[in-house]
Protein backbone atom coordinates (compact mmCIF):
# COMPACT_ATOMS: atom_id res chain seq x y z
CA UNK A 1 0.00 0.00 0.00
CA UNK A 2 1.21 3.48 -0.91
CA UNK A 3 0.30 6.69 0.92
CA UNK A 4 0.29 10.38 0.08
CA UNK A 5 2.35 12.88 2.04
CA UNK A 6 0.15 13.83 5.02
CA UNK A 7 1.23 17.48 5.18
CA UNK A 8 3.50 20.12 3.75
CA UNK A 9 6.92 20.71 5.28
CA UNK A 10 10.30 19.06 5.11
CA UNK A 11 11.37 15.98 7.05
CA UNK A 12 13.07 17.04 10.28
CA UNK A 13 13.61 13.60 11.79
CA UNK A 14 13.67 10.20 10.08
CA UNK A 15 12.57 6.75 11.23
CA UNK A 16 15.65 5.67 13.20
CA UNK A 17 16.03 2.82 15.68
CA UNK A 18 19.20 4.36 17.13
CA UNK A 19 18.13 7.99 17.44
CA UNK A 20 19.26 10.09 20.39
CA UNK A 21 16.07 11.48 21.94
CA UNK A 22 16.04 15.31 21.78
CA UNK A 23 14.50 15.62 25.26
CA UNK A 24 15.88 12.73 27.33
CA UNK A 25 19.22 12.46 25.54
CA UNK A 26 18.89 8.67 25.59
CA UNK A 27 19.18 6.36 22.58
CA UNK A 28 15.51 5.67 21.86
CA UNK A 29 13.98 4.28 18.64
CA UNK A 30 12.10 6.85 16.58
CA UNK A 31 9.28 4.83 15.04
CA UNK A 32 8.06 7.41 12.55
CA UNK A 33 8.90 10.37 10.36
CA UNK A 34 8.63 13.98 11.54
CA UNK A 35 7.52 16.79 9.24
CA UNK A 36 8.47 20.27 10.44
CA UNK A 37 6.63 23.54 10.88
CA UNK A 38 5.33 25.24 7.71
CA UNK A 39 3.13 28.21 6.80
CA UNK A 40 0.44 25.63 6.01
CA UNK A 41 0.27 23.18 8.90
CA UNK A 42 -2.90 21.36 7.87
CA UNK A 43 -2.78 17.57 8.03
CA UNK A 44 -4.64 15.19 5.69
CA UNK A 45 -5.33 11.46 5.75
CA UNK A 46 -2.48 9.68 3.98
CA UNK A 47 -4.91 7.01 2.75
CA UNK A 48 -8.65 6.38 3.03
CA UNK A 49 -9.89 4.64 6.16
CA UNK A 50 -11.80 4.87 9.44
CA UNK A 51 -10.83 6.92 12.49
CA UNK A 52 -10.04 4.48 15.32
CA UNK A 53 -8.59 6.98 17.77
CA UNK A 54 -8.93 10.78 18.00
CA UNK A 55 -7.78 11.63 21.48
CA UNK A 56 -5.28 13.30 23.80
CA UNK A 57 -2.41 11.74 25.70
CA UNK A 58 -0.84 13.75 28.54
CA UNK A 59 2.56 12.37 27.56
CA UNK A 60 4.03 11.06 24.34
CA UNK A 61 1.73 11.78 21.41
CA UNK A 62 -0.27 14.65 22.88
CA UNK A 63 -3.29 15.14 20.59
CA UNK A 64 -3.25 12.28 18.09
CA UNK A 65 -5.27 10.41 15.48
CA UNK A 66 -5.04 6.79 14.32
CA UNK A 67 -6.66 5.73 11.04
CA UNK A 68 -7.38 2.09 10.16
CA UNK A 69 -7.13 1.38 6.42
CA UNK A 70 -8.87 -1.20 4.25
CA UNK A 71 -6.00 -3.71 4.41
CA UNK A 72 -5.77 -3.51 8.21
CA UNK A 73 -2.76 -1.21 8.26
CA UNK A 74 -2.86 1.90 10.44
CA UNK A 75 -1.36 5.39 10.26
CA UNK A 76 -0.64 7.61 13.25
CA UNK A 77 -0.65 11.42 13.34
CA UNK A 78 0.73 12.87 16.59
CA UNK A 79 1.40 16.17 18.46
CA UNK A 80 -1.57 17.88 16.80
CA UNK A 81 -2.69 21.37 17.76
CA UNK A 82 -6.27 20.46 16.90
CA UNK A 83 -8.23 17.43 15.67
CA UNK A 84 -10.97 17.79 13.04
CA UNK A 85 -12.32 14.20 13.00
CA UNK A 86 -14.18 11.85 15.34
CA UNK A 87 -13.88 8.17 16.24
CA UNK A 88 -15.75 5.99 13.74
CA UNK A 89 -15.71 8.65 11.01
CA UNK A 90 -14.77 7.47 7.52
CA UNK A 91 -12.22 9.66 5.77
CA UNK A 92 -10.90 9.77 2.22
CA UNK A 93 -7.30 10.01 1.17
CA UNK A 94 -6.33 13.68 1.25
CA UNK A 95 -9.17 14.68 3.61
CA UNK A 96 -8.39 17.31 6.25
CA UNK A 97 -8.04 15.75 9.72
CA UNK A 98 -6.21 18.30 11.86
CA UNK A 99 -3.44 20.84 12.34
CA UNK A 100 0.21 20.37 13.33
CA UNK A 101 1.11 21.35 16.86
CA UNK A 102 3.54 20.68 19.67
CA UNK A 103 1.37 18.84 22.20
CA UNK A 104 2.72 15.93 24.23
CA UNK A 105 6.40 15.04 24.28
CA UNK A 106 7.53 17.57 21.67
CA UNK A 107 10.19 20.26 21.21
CA UNK A 108 8.40 22.28 18.49
CA UNK A 109 5.56 22.36 15.99
CA UNK A 110 5.64 19.28 13.77
CA UNK A 111 3.75 16.17 12.69
CA UNK A 112 4.99 12.79 13.89
CA UNK A 113 3.74 10.24 11.33
CA UNK A 114 3.84 6.45 11.70
CA UNK A 115 2.80 3.49 9.54
CA UNK A 116 1.98 0.11 11.10
CA UNK A 117 1.42 -3.00 8.95
CA UNK A 118 -1.49 -3.98 11.18
CA UNK A 119 -3.15 -2.65 14.32
CA UNK A 120 -0.94 -0.09 16.08
CA UNK A 121 0.41 -1.15 19.46
CA UNK A 122 3.17 0.29 21.63
CA UNK A 123 5.27 -2.81 20.93
CA UNK A 124 5.94 -1.28 17.48
CA UNK A 125 6.47 -4.78 16.07
CA UNK A 126 4.72 -4.00 12.78
CA UNK A 127 6.11 -0.54 12.12
CA UNK A 128 7.81 0.39 8.85
CA UNK A 129 9.79 3.40 7.69
CA UNK A 130 7.19 5.75 6.13
CA UNK A 131 9.71 7.02 3.54
CA UNK A 132 9.42 3.73 1.64
CA UNK A 133 5.64 4.09 1.42
CA UNK A 134 4.90 7.80 0.85
CA UNK A 135 4.55 8.29 -2.89
CA UNK A 136 5.97 11.80 -3.21
CA UNK A 137 9.06 12.80 -5.18
CA UNK A 138 9.95 15.54 -2.69
CA UNK A 139 10.90 12.76 -0.24
CA UNK A 140 14.26 11.25 -1.09
CA UNK A 141 15.03 7.54 -1.23
CA UNK A 142 18.42 6.29 -0.08
CA UNK A 143 20.30 3.16 0.91
CA UNK A 144 18.54 1.16 3.62
CA UNK A 145 14.98 2.17 2.69
CA UNK A 146 12.50 -0.67 2.12
CA UNK A 147 9.06 -0.39 0.56
CA UNK A 148 7.03 -0.26 -2.66
CA UNK A 149 8.54 3.10 -3.67
CA UNK A 150 11.89 1.33 -3.93
CA UNK A 151 10.28 -1.39 -6.05
CA UNK A 152 8.93 1.27 -8.38
CA UNK A 153 12.41 2.79 -8.60
CA UNK A 154 13.96 -0.59 -9.37
CA UNK A 155 11.38 -1.21 -12.12
CA UNK A 156 12.00 2.23 -13.59
CA UNK A 157 15.77 1.69 -13.68
CA UNK A 158 15.26 -1.73 -15.26
CA UNK A 159 13.10 -0.14 -17.97
CA UNK A 160 16.10 1.93 -19.10
CA UNK A 161 18.59 -0.92 -19.18
CA UNK A 162 19.63 -1.76 -15.62
CA UNK A 163 19.21 -5.29 -14.30
CA UNK A 164 18.06 -5.11 -10.71
CA UNK A 165 16.08 -7.58 -8.64
CA UNK A 166 12.76 -5.92 -7.81
CA UNK A 167 12.64 -6.71 -4.11
CA UNK A 168 11.60 -3.29 -2.67
CA UNK A 169 14.95 -2.96 -0.90
CA UNK A 170 17.40 -0.10 -1.54
CA UNK A 171 20.70 -1.96 -1.24
CA UNK A 172 24.21 -1.62 -2.73
CA UNK A 173 23.12 -2.70 -6.24
CA UNK A 174 20.40 -0.05 -6.38
CA UNK A 175 22.77 2.61 -5.07
CA UNK A 176 25.35 1.67 -7.72
CA UNK A 177 22.72 1.90 -10.50
CA UNK A 178 21.50 5.26 -9.22
CA UNK A 179 25.03 6.67 -9.15
CA UNK A 180 25.62 5.46 -12.69
CA UNK A 181 22.36 7.07 -13.83
CA UNK A 182 23.24 10.33 -12.07
CA UNK A 183 26.69 10.42 -13.65
CA UNK A 184 25.31 9.80 -17.16
CA UNK A 185 22.70 12.54 -16.71
CA UNK A 186 25.08 15.11 -15.17
CA UNK A 187 23.34 15.11 -11.79
CA UNK A 188 24.95 15.24 -8.37
CA UNK A 189 26.35 11.75 -7.85
CA UNK A 190 25.40 10.79 -4.30
CA UNK A 191 23.45 7.54 -4.76
CA UNK A 192 20.31 9.01 -3.21
CA UNK A 193 17.16 9.65 -5.22
CA UNK A 194 15.89 13.15 -4.53
CA UNK A 195 13.63 15.49 -6.56
CA UNK A 196 16.20 16.14 -9.32
CA UNK A 197 16.86 12.43 -9.92
CA UNK A 198 13.14 11.58 -9.70
CA UNK A 199 12.38 14.29 -12.24
CA UNK A 200 14.98 12.95 -14.64
CA UNK A 201 13.78 9.37 -14.22
CA UNK A 202 10.13 10.15 -14.72
CA UNK A 203 10.14 13.31 -16.81
CA UNK A 204 8.15 11.95 -19.77
CA UNK A 205 5.43 10.38 -17.61
CA UNK A 206 5.24 13.29 -15.19
CA UNK A 207 5.19 16.16 -17.66
CA UNK A 208 3.23 14.66 -20.57
CA UNK A 209 0.41 12.23 -19.78
CA UNK A 210 -1.11 10.30 -22.67
CA UNK A 211 -3.65 13.02 -23.56
CA UNK A 212 -0.92 15.58 -24.28
CA UNK A 213 -1.69 18.16 -21.59
CA UNK A 214 0.77 18.85 -18.80
CA UNK A 215 -0.08 18.03 -15.20
CA UNK A 216 0.01 21.75 -14.39
CA UNK A 217 -2.43 22.60 -17.21
CA UNK A 218 -4.92 20.02 -15.96
CA UNK A 219 -4.53 21.24 -12.36
CA UNK A 220 -5.28 24.79 -13.46
CA UNK A 221 -8.40 23.61 -15.31
CA UNK A 222 -9.67 21.83 -12.18
CA UNK A 223 -9.11 24.94 -10.06
CA UNK A 224 -11.05 26.94 -12.66
CA UNK A 225 -13.96 24.47 -12.30
CA UNK A 226 -13.82 23.13 -15.86
CA UNK A 227 -14.14 19.45 -14.90
CA UNK A 228 -17.02 19.46 -12.42
CA UNK A 229 -16.90 18.07 -8.89
CA UNK A 230 -15.82 14.74 -7.45
CA UNK A 231 -12.51 13.06 -8.12
CA UNK A 232 -13.83 10.26 -10.32
CA UNK A 233 -15.90 12.65 -12.45
CA UNK A 234 -12.89 14.92 -12.91
CA UNK A 235 -10.61 12.03 -13.83
CA UNK A 236 -13.08 10.80 -16.46
CA UNK A 237 -13.54 14.33 -17.80
CA UNK A 238 -9.77 14.68 -18.17
CA UNK A 239 -9.51 11.21 -19.70
CA UNK A 240 -6.46 10.16 -17.68
CA UNK A 241 -5.38 7.19 -15.59
CA UNK A 242 -5.76 7.07 -11.82
CA UNK A 243 -1.99 7.39 -11.49
CA UNK A 244 -1.91 10.57 -13.59
CA UNK A 245 -4.92 11.97 -11.72
CA UNK A 246 -3.10 11.58 -8.39
CA UNK A 247 -0.28 13.70 -9.83
CA UNK A 248 -2.84 16.31 -10.92
CA UNK A 249 -4.37 16.36 -7.42
CA UNK A 250 -0.96 16.90 -5.87
CA UNK A 251 -0.31 19.92 -8.10
CA UNK A 252 -3.81 21.29 -7.40
CA UNK A 253 -3.01 21.17 -3.69
CA UNK A 254 0.35 22.83 -4.25
CA UNK A 255 -1.13 25.62 -6.40
CA UNK A 256 -4.02 26.35 -4.07
CA UNK A 257 -1.90 26.39 -0.92
CA UNK A 258 0.96 28.56 -2.18
CA UNK A 259 -0.26 31.96 -1.11
CA UNK A 260 -2.39 31.30 1.97
CA UNK A 261 -2.70 28.65 4.64
CA UNK A 262 -6.06 27.13 5.51
CA UNK A 263 -5.89 28.86 8.89
CA UNK A 264 -5.43 32.26 7.28
CA UNK A 265 -8.29 31.70 4.82
CA UNK A 266 -10.52 30.61 7.72
CA UNK A 267 -9.62 33.85 9.53
CA UNK A 268 -10.70 35.84 6.47
CA UNK A 269 -13.98 33.93 6.07
CA UNK A 270 -14.87 34.48 9.73
CA UNK A 271 -14.04 38.17 9.33
CA UNK A 272 -16.49 38.36 6.41
CA UNK A 273 -13.91 39.25 3.77
CA UNK A 274 -15.24 36.79 1.19
CA UNK A 275 -18.97 37.47 1.25
CA UNK A 276 -21.77 35.02 2.01
CA UNK A 277 -22.52 31.59 0.58
CA UNK A 278 -20.04 28.81 -0.02
CA UNK A 279 -19.88 29.15 -3.80
CA UNK A 280 -19.16 32.87 -3.56
CA UNK A 281 -16.52 32.39 -0.86
CA UNK A 282 -14.71 29.64 -2.78
CA UNK A 283 -14.71 31.78 -5.92
CA UNK A 284 -13.39 34.77 -3.95
CA UNK A 285 -10.63 32.65 -2.35
CA UNK A 286 -9.79 31.09 -5.75
CA UNK A 287 -9.27 27.60 -4.32
CA UNK A 288 -10.30 24.08 -5.28
CA UNK A 289 -13.36 22.40 -3.74
CA UNK A 290 -11.04 20.19 -1.66
CA UNK A 291 -9.15 23.15 -0.21
CA UNK A 292 -12.38 25.03 0.48
CA UNK A 293 -13.69 21.97 2.35
CA UNK A 294 -10.65 22.26 4.64
CA UNK A 295 -11.37 25.95 5.15
CA UNK A 296 -15.01 25.17 6.02
CA UNK A 297 -13.95 22.50 8.50
CA UNK A 298 -11.55 24.91 10.17
CA UNK A 299 -14.21 27.65 10.33
CA UNK A 300 -16.74 25.22 11.82
CA UNK A 301 -14.23 23.98 14.37
CA UNK A 302 -13.56 27.50 15.60
CA UNK A 303 -17.22 28.50 15.77
CA UNK A 304 -18.41 25.48 17.74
Amino acid sequence: MLFIKPCTGRITSHFNLKRKHPITGKITPHWGTDFGNHNDNTIVAAQSGTIRIASHSNTGFGNYVIITHSNGWETVYAHLKSIAVKVGQKVKKGQYIGVKGTTGNSTGVHLHFEISKGRWTNSYSKHVNPVGYIDNSSIALFRGIVGPRVGNLQSKLNSIGYKLTVDNSFGPAVEKAVKDFQKKNKLTVDGGVGPATFEKLGKINIEKPSIGKSITQMAQEIIAGKHGTGHENRRKSLGISKGDYEKVREVVNQLTNVSKSVQRMADEVIAGKHGAGHAQRRKSLQVSAETYAKVRAEVNRRLR
